[in-house]
């Protein structure tokens, strides 16, 4: 990567450093490299350095028992977190990859009313800019206080060992289930939540098809992907889970990265993604079979990426393709993670799915 503050031989160059919470690096970055005093540059996917407090920096490297706790306080636009309409508050339990991440670490402050992500605090360290669509669901879309725990982590796979991830300490959706299976499924003090209470939402795939639909074994590679995915379902449900949201992987051959490749490309992935969203529907269909007392859905997140692509400027942002580190000015936080208002789009697909019951 050329360092945005590389220095001509003869003409020094000044390059403002990167904002706090804003993009310092990544595939296809060109910005400022350097971050505030006080922060530093962390890489959580191949295509992301994001400049974050020191303190929250240690998040970056615990991977199976967090040990340190985390606060932070974010620095972009104000976040209204809505009054609840009940005292009675329920429990959202979610994993998946960067497009679901805020950097929650189980062994630090514990989700509350006034603080529904418990650690770090809304927005989170999320790949939006700001808020993500889980931090959507918790703060603005719940129709009752929402404590959430989020065992998200960029550049998850379903399966490490089936698609690999950018990284070796990256968690799985498998390493995530057993870090909820060894904190919170036991319904502790701190969190009793019950199978009436609480929704399990899971978003995975965006790396699963990314790193692997060129693949000649890909439809064979899903198969087995899918026996993982399930397995973990199948763990929760063991544990107690009844309500689950599962979203599909969303049209990534769209995004600025992809749309600099090859039609072709484009085309190929764009099947992919179609036969894991329909692998995903047939696989519930059998789960639900299997296992009684389960009320689930599939929320299609190919319409709210789609809202906002068709329709650009009513979104903020001058066209389809642009990215900015702000979250807002641009569709796309950077080439390959949607921003604030697509993120909104997202959580309000899922608040639709299940309105009355956990959103308003």
């Amino acid at each position: 990567m050329v360092s945005a503050l590389t220095l001509l031989a003869t003409v020094p160059v000044f390059v403002a450093s990167a904002k706090l919470y804003g993009q310092c690096g990544g595939i296809g970055y060109r910005g400022p490299t350097d971050c505030p005093g006080g922060a530093v540059c962390a890489q959580y996917s191949r295509f992301t350095r994001q400049c974050i407090s020191k303190l929250l920096s240690t998040v970056h490297s615990i991977v199976a028992t967090p040990t340190k706790a985390v606060t932070v306080s974010s620095t972009s636009a104000a976040v209204t977190v809505s009054t609840p309409t009940s005292s009675s508050a329920k429990y959202l339990i979610a994993f998946g990859d960067s497009y679901s991440q805020t950097g929650f670490d189980i062994a630090s402050t514990k989700p509350s009313a006034a603080n529904p992500l418990g650690n770090p605090a809304l927005p989170g360290w999320t790949a939006s800019g700001g808020l993500n669509w889980v931090g959507f669901l918790a703060s603005q879309f719940n129709a009752t206080t929402l404590l959430t725990y989020n065992f998200a982590y960029g550049g998850a796979t379903t399966n490490a060992s089936l698609v690999v991830p950018w990284k070796p300490e990256v968690l799985s959706l498998i390493d995530q289930v057993a870090q909820f299976s060894g904190s919170i499924a036991s319904h502790p003090a701190y969190a009793p939540w019950t199978a009436s209470d609480s929704l399990f939402a899971v978003w995975i795939g965006v790396n699963d098809v990314g790193n692997s639909w060129w693949l000649d074994t890909y439809d064979e590679l899903l198969g087995k992907i899918m026996d993982s995915y399930f397995g973990q379902l199948q763990i929760l449900y063991n544990a107690g889970a009844r309500n689950f949201a599962l979203l599909t992987v969303p049209p990534i051959q769209k995004t600025p990265t992809m749309l600099e490749q090859t039609a072709e490309s484009q085309a190929g992935e764009a099947v992919s993604i179609g036969k894991y969203n329909a692998a995903i529907a047939a696989r519930l269909a059998a789960f639900k079979m299997a296992n009684a007392g389960i009320t689930a859905t599939v929320v299609d997140t190919t319409t709210p990426f789609d809202t906002a692509l068709a329709n650009p400027t009513a979104y903020g942002s001058p066209n389809a393709t642009c990215y900015n580190s702000n979250g807002v000015s641009c569709l796309w936080f950077n080439d390959y993670h949607p921003g604030v208002a697509i993120n909104k789009l997202v959580a309000g697909a899922v608040a639709e799915a299940w309105k009355g019951s956990f959103f308003k």
